[in-house]
């Protein structure tokens, strides 16, 4: 992820400092007065990123946050004699999202249902939605026929679990709040494809797709959650079955590095494993 700072000053009857943050927090200055502000949004989530604005009048200062993906937020702090170092907290609030679920022929998929209004389980930099829509006319989608517009605009390598369940695809879908370029509102669609003829994930996604699946385990190994057990097993089968999918053509140096990511005994490397030495036997 790469960091970046900008500065801005510029005087409007008092002091005003502009900064942006690292991941660790916002710090702000105005005249001798600094500011250590400490951003979340509403799921209690750090927001990396932000950017701040002081500004000072008497003993009051008003600090204004912004950041990607989030409307804007404010608070008020009080200054004391002879204290010049202050520490505050700013909440960040989502913007108002819609979301359409349609085919690739611009037609809108009855019965779907997409719900965005929990954000717990993603980081202060993502935006998260889940739902369902009927299989039918879809039965063979992958997790790479599913394309996400956000504003219009294609967004920047998505996230994507896809689940059967019954007669419906369940689907868990997570972006870059970078993506979403207003903080009033965002229109998002979920681009279902009817015929897909998709090209095989190239060697780097499929790697990633692996330490994702790693880093999944481990998050439903630690939380006590049911939903979140629930939405992270659906992660792990997402991305088994699509590894399982394609590795009858994936190259063996890719077939080394995502055995060396996952765990030895976890059972998609026990059948990642098996289809090779089927392979090797049937030569």
């Amino acid at each position: 992820m790469n960091k970046f700072k900008l500065m801005a000053f510029c005087l409007v009857a008092l002091f005003v400092s502009l900064s942006v943050s690292a991941e660790a927090g916002l710090y702000l200055s105005s005249g001798k007065y600094t500011f250590n502000v400490q951003v979340r949004n509403s799921s209690f989530k750090d927001v990396p990123f932000a950017r701040g604005r002081v500004y000072v009048t008497g003993t009051t200062a008003r600090i204004d946050v912004e950041a990607d993906g989030y409307r804007s937020g404010y608070e008020y702090v009080y200054l004391r004699d002879n204290v010049t170092s202050y520490y505050a907290q700013v909440r960040l609030d989502d913007p108002t999202v819609w979301v359409n679920v349609r085919d690739d022929a611009n037609k809108p998929i009855a019965n779907s249902y997409v719900s965005h209004t929990s954000q717990s389980m993603y980081w202060g930099d993502e935006f998260g939605m889940r739902g369902y829509f009927p299989a039918e006319g879809f039965e063979s989608l992958t997790v790479r026929d599913l394309d996400i517009l956000v504003n219009n605009m294609y967004a920047f390598a998505p996230r994507v679990y896809l689940t059967r369940s019954g007669n419906n695809w369940n689907f868990e879908i997570i972006v870059k709040r970078r993506d979403m370029n207003s903080m009033f509102s965002n229109r998002f669609e979920i681009i279902a494809k009817r015929d897909p003829v998709s090209e095989p994930a190239p060697a780097a996604e499929l790697i990633a797709m692996a330490e994702d699946y790693v880093a999944n385990m481990s998050a439903a190994a630690e939380t006590r959650s049911e939903e979140e057990i629930l939405i992270l097993h659906n992660r792990l089968e997402s991305t088994a079955a699509y590894l399982l999918s394609i590795w009858p053509t994936t190259d063996a140096e890719t077939r080394s590095q995502i055995i060396a990511l996952l765990p030895v005994e976890s059972p998609l490397t026990r059948a990642l494993r098996s289809i090779s030495q089927f392979e090797n036997l049937h030569r």
